[in-house]
């Protein structure tokens, strides 16, 4: 207990670098926890979007699991034997899920019994009827619709079980109300039936119903206890049992993966283990097949985030090094002593191994606590340094997230103990030598540890080089598979580090140089700043490399993500080509066609009406105001787009050529095209076709293909309608929503890609009128939800509607984009939160150190001002500089290491090509930060200043 007592005192004689550390620590623990966090959340947000579009794609729940026992023999001991694996599936396998059950259904169903009408209490023996099995549905009464009759009672009256049937079991069979049945058993024991309702299902898509009971044709459905407990304890006929829970499917979570994945195993063992055969049992649970594609999703979010956290770690780890450094600096005498008197490394050793153990532990309670708030704040980015007003991801705690902070914690623990260890081998005598003896060169440059970094991302940058060139990409090299190179986030990083220290290598040099030049006209303020800081470089490196980390990398991470979000968007818009685009219903003169079903027919239909030869169809056009009335709309256009036209010039046809029609004005108005992908602007063109009718504008494609050139003629045609003369009027390689890019298809077969844009009017008037879409362009504020109403209140006939800004929120917010955007801000963040720290601790405890010669100065005759403007001036010669190196190897990075993120979007078939992205506002916004952080050290260091007490630091004897 002394022993711990005596680690606290020491701790609280250096209370500020001991919190200093913990917080280090804590950010860690934070930062590393919240990988596993986002992960998990983001999994589980995909998951509940995957079983969604799994239940509108096969219209079935995906939650329901179903158990089916279908035996191959009706035998006496079935009831039982169905019983009670019922209750051992619920008891042993799906209460420890933990799930919610919106619905339990329990279905029982006979093997199919032989039927005779009953007519006038007589049997009707010329009458054959299908055989029928009767069927039960645990409390079906809540869940049906009664169509006709009555609900059947639970008990039989006078011997007649009273039982319903579907609505198409009663048409198919040609059933009444009444009718009155006699099912046979293979026994020879006879069950009599009475059909007193027909029901349905309740509407509203209750999960209740996991089968279509339309299907049920040959089935007689009885009240739950009276074919339970009274026909089957009676008759051993049971065939199939059905056992059916309805989860909740937005809770499960994807933590129970296992659990889920291995219900059927688990089952189908006890199954068999109580005698059923293999081909008797069935399951079926959606969930667990879609979860089991889950484990590669998750390594690669976490292999993309732990490459985009890559920068803040290098810090993270450089911050703990310099404050355990620093910590061990102040007690290198302490230290030292203890161990001339006696003590032995292992127990000073012991003494900082506890002191890092208890501040690490505090970390571990509460790291992962703020890992979970840190991933939900990944949910809501929205880009570099921008969040949305959206929900955050659903994340809780977890047994992987404090496994992670445990980990974290350990690494932490090595690094700290390294520089103790080292520490710890020294006496009084060695401590008072090493003191005494010149500082050296640090480890990392007697080592070269710079060249080698800058080596190693040498060679990435030269493989990057190699994969983004024209001859790998034309091999496929440069496709983006969808996998995620951490080298990619992790070369730039090591180019940083490399260069920052090379530059700081050369920076004594560049100090001396300054001295020298300016030796006898410098004033004593400035002389004395060069003097200490060409005297003491090794103790700004640290501190220095920090500022040359952030600002780089922050430059280089907002870089990367405006690049790959301004490509994705640019993307998306061009393939659209207006805020929206929408399909019309058009009225024609195609008749209509009837399909009547006999009925005898057996669900089986055949054709009414047939046309007797095919007419040609003729298109009313709707009104085309409506659409720039509503609701949000700045701008609306009408573009014919046919796909399969024909092209001809001379002797030679091109097919598959895109036709596309348009009005220049409307069209120039409404949609989104990026300048300068074209020599000219787009209006340019535009402004050709509406100076000539039967002007066309065609891509370099066809142009090539035709041997066409400005002035050419050229005809263009489609089945069903009449050919069209037209003139070249100018050669395009892009187009709103046309790619040029060639297709391949299955086999490698490349297909070009042929354009054609003429006046729409023109099409209408000399070839044919057809359906055209209609494109809007939004005003910046404009409400979809009151457009969508606006259409549906004016009964606007919409077949298909695309809607770009839906496009951007589904992109944004998928795993990669989150991920990214999210991980690159709170690292930039947290690497300024640890340089802000670092910086006061460092100025703090060198002030402290400096007390002495402080107030030397104040009595050699320095003023205040002037003790001031010499501190200015050393932050100026070092973190001034640090900064000026950091912009300049961060603008470096962009430039040789953004364009191999060409990789990941496949910017060989990207249109509009692949660009670098930068903005000034990214850069303003992140020299803001940097600056805002100095000013405000600065200010703080000045108010220490002020409070020194340096006139107490000059008196006699004081060594």
């Amino acid at each position: 207990m002394a022993f711990l007592f005596m680690i606290v005192r020491k701790m609280a004689a250096n209370r500020w670098l001991a919190a200093s550390l913990l917080l280090g620590m804590i950010i860690a623990v934070s930062l590393v926890s919240s990988i596993p966090a986002f992960t998990s959340g983001m999994l589980q947000q995909l998951l509940v979007k995957d079983l969604e579009a799994y239940q509108e794609q096969s219209m079935q729940y995906p939650g329901g699991l179903e158990l089916t026992l279908h035996f191959n023999k009706a035998k006496p001991e079935n009831r039982a034997f169905a019983e009670s694996f019922g209750r051992k599936a619920q008891q042993e396998h799906l209460d420890g899920l933990d799930l919610p059950a919106i619905s339990q259904v329990d279905m029982l169903q006979t093997i199919p019994l032989t039927s005779q009408l009953i007519r006038n209490q007589k049997r009707q023996e010329g009458e054959t009827h299908a055989s029928v099995a009767l069927t039960s549905f645990r409390d079906m009464d809540k869940h049906l619709a009664l169509i006709d009759g009555r609900l059947p009672e639970p008990q039989p009256k006078d011997g007649v079980y009273e039982a319903l049937v579907t609505e198409t079991a009663l048409k198919k069979r040609n059933l009444v109300l009444g009718n009155e049945f006699v099912l046979t058993t293979p026994e020879k024991k006879e069950i009599r039936v009475r059909i007193v309702g027909v029901f349905n299902e309740k509407g509203g898509n209750d999960p209740y119903w996991f089968t279509d009971v339309s299907t049920f044709v040959s089935s007689f459905f009885l009240p739950y206890p009276s074919l339970k407990d009274g026909i089957l304890a009676e008759h051993p006929i049971l065939s199939t049992v059905k056992y059916y829970w309805a989860f909740d499917y937005h809770q499960i979570d994807v933590g129970q993966k296992e659990a889920l994945a291995g219900l059927e195993q688990a089952m189908k063992q006890d199954a068999l283990s109580l005698g059923v055969d293999k081909s008797e049992f069935g399951f079926r649970f959606p969930v667990s097949g879609v979860i089991t594609q889950y484990d590669a999703k998750r390594a690669q979010y976490e292999l993309v985030l732990w490459s985009l956290y890559v920068p803040v770690f290098v810090m993270l780890g450089l911050y703990l090094v310099m404050v355990v450094r620093l910590i061990i600096d102040r007690q290198r005498t302490e230290i030292a002593v203890l161990a001339s008197r006696g003590g032995s490394p292992r127990q000073i050793f012991a003494i900082y191994l506890w002191e890092i153990v208890l501040l690490g532990s505090v970390a571990y309670l509460v790291g992962p606590f703020l890992g979970v708030q840190l991933g939900r704040m990944l949910g809501v980015s929205n880009g570099f340094l921008e969040f949305v007003d959206r929900s955050g991801l659903r994340v809780t705690l977890s047994g992987d997230i404090f496994l992670y902070a445990l980990w974290t914690i350990l690494a932490c623990v090595v690094i700290l103990l390294v520089p103790v260890a080292l520490a710890t081998r020294q006496n009084i005598i060695s401590h008072k030598l090493a003191v005494a003896r010149a500082q050296g060169q640090p480890v990392w440059h007697r080592f070269f540890l710079d060249v080698f970094l800058l080596l190693v991302a040498g060679y990435g940058w030269y493989s990057y080089q190699r994969a983004i060139s024209p001859e790998q990409a034309a091999d496929g090299v440069a496709a983006h598979t969808g996998s995620v190179d951490a080298l990619l986030f992790f070369v730039p990083v090591l180019f940083v580090l490399g260069t920052g220290l090379l530059c700081l290598r050369l920076y004594p040099w560049l100090l001396t140089c300054i001295f020298w030049l300016g030796k006898r006209i410098w004033p004593p303020a400035v002389y004395t700043t060069l003097v200490q800081v060409g005297r003491s470089t090794r103790q700004y490196q640290f501190m220095m490399m920090f500022i040359v980390m952030t600002v780089a990398v922050g430059l280089y991470s907002a870089s990367m993500a405006r690049t790959l979000n301004q490509n994705m968007e640019e993307l998306l818009r061009y393939r659209n080509g207006a805020d929206i685009r929408m399909k019309v219903d058009w009225r024609d003169n195609q008749p209509v066609r009837l399909i009547v079903r006999g009925p005898n027919a057996g669900g089986q239909g055949e054709d009414a009406v047939q046309p007797e030869k095919q007419t040609v169809v003729k298109y009313e056009e709707p009104p085309f105001a409506p659409f720039t009335k509503l609701p949000g709309v700045s701008h609306a256009a009408r573009v014919f787009v046919k796909d399969m036209g024909v092209a001809q010039h001379a002797a030679d046809q091109v097919e598959h050529v895109k036709i596309m029609g348009i009005d220049p004005k409307e069209f120039g108005e409404t949609v989104w095209f990026k300048t300068g992908l074209m020599p000219h602007h787009l209006n340019d063109y535009l402004n050709l076709l509406a100076g000539e009718p039967s002007a066309v504008l065609i891509s370099r494609s066809l142009a090539d293909k035709l041997a066409l050139k400005p002035g050419d003629s050229i005809r263009l045609s489609w089945k069903g309608g009449r050919p069209g003369d037209f003139t070249v009027y100018g050669i395009v390689d892009y187009w709103p929503s046309w790619n040029p890019q060639p297709s391949k298809d299955d086999y490698g077969n490349v297909t070009e890609s042929y354009l054609v844009i003429a006046n729409l009017p023109q099409i209408q008037d000399k070839m044919w009128l057809e359906p055209y879409e209609v494109w809007v362009k939004l005003e910046p504020q404009a409400s979809t939800q009151s457009l969508y109403q606006a259409i549906a209140a004016q009964n606007i006939p919409v077949t298909q509607l695309l809607n770009v800004n839906q496009e951007l929120i589904k992109t944004k917010t998928s795993a990669f984009y989150l991920g990214m955007n999210g991980s690159l801000t709170l690292g930039f963040l947290l690497s300024m939160l640890v340089t802000f720290t670092g910086y006061l601790i460092y100025w703090i405890l060198t002030l402290g150190a400096r007390k002495l010669q402080y107030g030397v100065f104040r009595a050699m005759g320095l003023s205040f001002g002037e003790l001031v403007w010499m501190l200015a001036i050393e932050q100026v010669l070092t973190f001034g500089v640090a900064f000026l190196l950091g912009i300049g190897i961060g603008k470096l990075c962009n430039t040789l290491f953004l364009p191999a993120l060409a990789i990941y979007v496949n910017a060989q078939a990207q249109v509009p090509p692949f660009a670098i992205a930068s903005r000034t506002i990214d850069e303003l916004l992140i020299y803001g930060f940097i600056a805002l952080t100095l000013f405000i050290g600065l200010g703080i260091l000045a108010m220490l200043l002020s409070r020194l007490q340096i006139h107490q630091a000059v008196k006699l004897g004081e060594d």
